[in-house]
């Protein structure tokens, strides 16, 4: 339990025990009322004053069990000391009435079970209470007199009224501040759109729970599931679709997991599940079955489209306790490396983020808007050119701040790399994913994408400086590219640099026409084409920067 819980319920719990006290209170002042009792003990009141101290000691023993009671867990949520307290006291009150005779003062004692009733279980509880108490005040009435005189009839009308309005109203307060009370729970600890856990209280409950598995040498698993390139089908198929995806996720995960096992919504795209009590190496055929639900709730949602070429998976990370380690954050932190090494296994598809989230993280915000519907276009049409983008980007980037170029070239080569191929969305599907290699038309329409890549660029403002990279990526050192034919300097330096990293990953990726070189051909490649297509003074600077990559990634 949380300490803003346990601050609530001390609140509460203050105020209902003085309110029981309150009553007893007035008990024992109806008490002396009716016996007409003196400060000073006497002789013709020692019984009374006597019977007095037996119901006060009653009351006492009754207060010490409900504490002792209350260190139960089980029976203090079932609030079987309050159910404890209503039987004594309901008894001894109409006892009470039946003993006072005809003191019409003792009948406001009914008030005393119905408020006990009605703090402890509710509107419909205390309503009950005081219409039972009632019912059954009539008949101790009935009973003593043989009838109902009107005047005791009436006092009894009059109390029973003001019991029923006062258990319906402390009641329906109460009820309306305990929904409130749910309500701003679910607000606060679970996430609106999955109805799972929030991250925030995701920390928490792993925390407890791992407390938990500690204490009593049981082992406790953490799964974290992520949905690959997310983002991608939030742009292709627009963000309605995303959430659609997402709630559907979760509704899968809250019907597959029973208690102790639960879930929430991690990240944007990311999903932890907790299992208490199982070891990591028993989690696989019951992750498989819902990486097999959620798939079908995918394919149920996302438009069926054959441009599409990113077919919907997702990627899980495992860590447990005791193999891992013993404390939350750490465990967690284990559960996403063991979803990046997932990541990783699957090879540089799936590792590259999408031109759209790198666009989108960057300072020119205003551009974004307008670039997102022709990106997803372009991403969807061209099965290579959607990671390509992002490792001619990490490549050029690489290579500039070993250039140590100025941090607004940095970003001018960022947006570029990003956008080089932007002009492949007039090109036709069938043409860009063609399996072999292009006729002379083909590739004369093909490198038409500069130019149409350039003008598209140059519609937005934020990106005139920019046009240039786009349009002279293709331009060789010798003046054989295309389109304008540059040579030497008159080509840009950032354009220079962009064609250097984007021949490297054309050379090291699989084409449908051609197989991937390794690494030390291409770098072989790069050299001999020096002076040829490539600025020689460029290559060297490239070189190292990459071989300085591919070691880090080796480490």
């Amino acid at each position: 339990m949380r300490n803003w819980e346990k601050k609530r319920i001390e609140d509460i719990s203050e105020h209902v025990l003085v309110t029981h006290i309150i009553c007893l209170l007035i008990f024992l002042m109806i008490a002396f009322i009716h016996l007409n009792l003196q400060i000073e003990p006497t002789t013709s009141n020692i019984v009374q004053i006597s019977l007095l101290m037996v119901i006060f000691c009653l009351f006492t023993v009754l207060y010490i069990s409900r504490y002792l009671l209350s260190k139960i867990p089980i029976l203090s949520q079932a609030r079987i000391e309050e159910a404890l307290l209503l039987a004594i006291v309901l008894p001894l009150t109409l006892a009470f009435l039946w003993y006072s005779g005809d003191f019409v003062g003792a009948k406001v004692l009914i008030v005393v079970p119905v408020i006990i009733a009605t703090t402890a279980f509710g509107k419909t509880a205390g309503v009950g209470a005081a219409l039972l108490a009632s019912a059954l005040m009539l008949f101790i009435d009935y009973r003593i007199f043989l009838h109902w005189p009107a005047d005791v009839f009436q006092a009894s009308l009059i109390v029973s009224s003001v019991a029923v309005i006062l258990a319906w109203l402390v009641g329906g307060l109460m009820e309306v501040e305990r929904k409130t009370q749910q309500d701003l729970l679910e607000l606060a600890d679970y996430d609106q759109l999955t109805g799972l856990y929030n991250h925030r209280y995701l920390q928490e409950k792993i925390a407890l729970s791992l407390q938990k598995s500690v204490k009593s040498g049981t082992p406790l698993s953490l799964v974290l599931l992520d949905i690959d390139q997310f983002k991608y089908y939030n742009t292709c198929y627009g963000y309605q679709k995303g959430d659609q995806l997402l709630a559907a996720i979760g509704a899968v995960l809250a019907k597959s997991l029973q208690e102790p096992t639960y879930a929430a919504r991690y990240g944007s795209d990311e999903f932890m599940l907790v299992f208490p009590g199982k070891n990591k190496t028993e989690l696989h055929p019951e992750m498989d079955h819902i990486k097999k639900l959620i798939n079908l709730e995918a394919e149920s949602i996302l438009p069926s489209d054959k441009d599409l070429v990113r077919p919907f998976s997702i990627s899980i990370g495992i860590a447990g306790y005791p193999d891992d380690t013993d404390a939350a954050l750490p465990l967690i932190r284990a559960a996403e490396d063991d979803l990046y090494r997932a990541k990783y296994s699957k090879g540089t598809d799936y590792l590259y983020q999408s031109v759209l989230c790198e666009i989108n993280a960057l300072k020119i915000k205003e551009a974004f808007p307008a670039l997102q519907s022709l990106i997803s276009l372009i991403n969807t049409k061209d099965m290579y050119t959607f990671g390509h983008s992002e490792r001619v980007m990490t490549y050029a980037l690489a290579m500039a701040e070993k250039m140590n170029l100025p941090e607004d070239e940095l970003d001018r080569l960022r947006y570029g790399a990003a956008l080089h191929d932007i002009g492949k969305i007039k090109i036709e599907t069938s043409l860009l994913n063609k399996p072999a290699s292009l006729n002379k038309q083909e590739w004369e329409t093909m490198k038409l994408h500069t130019i149409w890549g350039a003008q598209l660029v140059e519609t937005i403002p934020a990106f005139h400086e920019i046009v240039p990279l786009i349009r002279s990526h293709h331009e060789n050192y010798d003046g054989t590219g295309y389109p304008d034919g540059l040579q030497g300097e008159e080509i840009p330096l950032l354009a220079r640099i962009l064609r250097i990293a984007d021949s490297f990953d054309a050379m090291t990726s699989d084409r449908p026409y051609q197989n991937a070189l390794s690494y030390p051909e291409a770098c072989q490649e790069l050299r001999r084409k020096a002076c040829t297509y490539y600025d020689p003074q460029l290559i060297n600077p490239f070189l190292l920067s990459v071989n300085e990559a591919f070691s880090k990634a080796a480490q």
